[in-house]
């Protein structure tokens, strides 16, 4: 069944992002074929462009968040979350489908922007230059760190994927717990978000403050191992963090779930 909530997630939500992409990569074609204009004096076309462009990329950022939050309010927590679970599906599925499809299109966003600013600024010489640039600087990262080099790349992968889950579910529970209140849901969800990030800085401080002293000992002394141990580190406090948002957001779902 989660396949099934997965599969449906991502046809309602990939027609408004798929539609968005395309948008930005034209206006980033566009920029790029006007920018010889530049050299005979005429701006404006480009400058127009360029605001087109920017403005889209903006608007994209702004979508991306707020369908996440659409999605999540409406089919769950609106009148259409009668319909929602009505289905023979634990609320825990509801949750985990809205947050994989979240996580992906908010990494397809930054990958688009990326892809788009490089076609934007970049022509034949930036570019060969850039993939040399890039060649070197992993041939010579692999060269020093040999097969850690994967680790290494494992550990970024598992951090941003900890952080990103993290940074979904802590808006998910702060709608949920906002949706305990009878009246001024909105105002209550927003109280609750800013007191769980208040919360979670208070306990990145305390812990933060409680294992800096071990930089201080030969131990991780080496940068190399101090580097592993702050990554661990980062993946272990966003991992738990994550888990203790799903828990708050599957137990408001499944015990005190109010659509009125």
């Amino acid at each position: 069944m989660l396949k099934k909530l997965l599969k449906y997630e991502l046809k309602a939500t990939a027609r408004t992002f798929l539609s968005l992409y395309i948008i930005l990569f034209a206006f980033a074609i566009i920029n790029r074929l006007l920018s010889p204009l530049s050299n005979l004096g005429l701006y404006v076309p480009q400058i127009l462009s360029m605001i087109v462009y920017v403005a889209i990329l903006v608007g994209m950022f702004v979508i991306t968040f707020a369908v996440m939050i659409q999605r999540f309010y409406n089919n769950l927590l609106s009148a259409e979350g009668y319909l929602m679970f009505t289905i023979p599906v634990q609320p825990w599925k509801h949750i985990v489908s809205k947050l994989m499809v979240s996580m992906m299109w908010a990494a397809a966003s930054w990958l688009t922007a990326i892809i788009s600013i490089f076609i934007i600024s970049s022509d034949r010489n930036i570019s060969s230059d850039f993939i040399n640039e890039m060649n070197n600087f992993f041939g010579e990262f692999f060269s020093i760190f040999g097969v850690s080099s994967i680790l290494y790349f494992l550990e970024g992968m598992l951090i941003a994927i900890t952080i990103m889950a993290s940074g979904v579910l802590i808006i998910y529970a702060s709608i949920a717990i906002g949706h305990l209140f009878s009246r001024h849901r909105i105002l209550a969800s927003v109280g609750a978000f800013i007191c769980l990030i208040t919360v979670t800085q208070i306990l990145f401080v305390i812990i933060g403050i409680t294992f800096g002293n071990v930089f201080t000992t030969n131990r991780f002394f080496n940068p190399v191992a101090a580097f592993h141990f702050v990554t661990w580190f980062g993946i272990i406090f966003f991992g738990a963090l994550a888990l203790g948002y799903f828990m708050i957001t599957n137990y408001i779902l499944s015990n005190h779930l109010n659509l009125e």
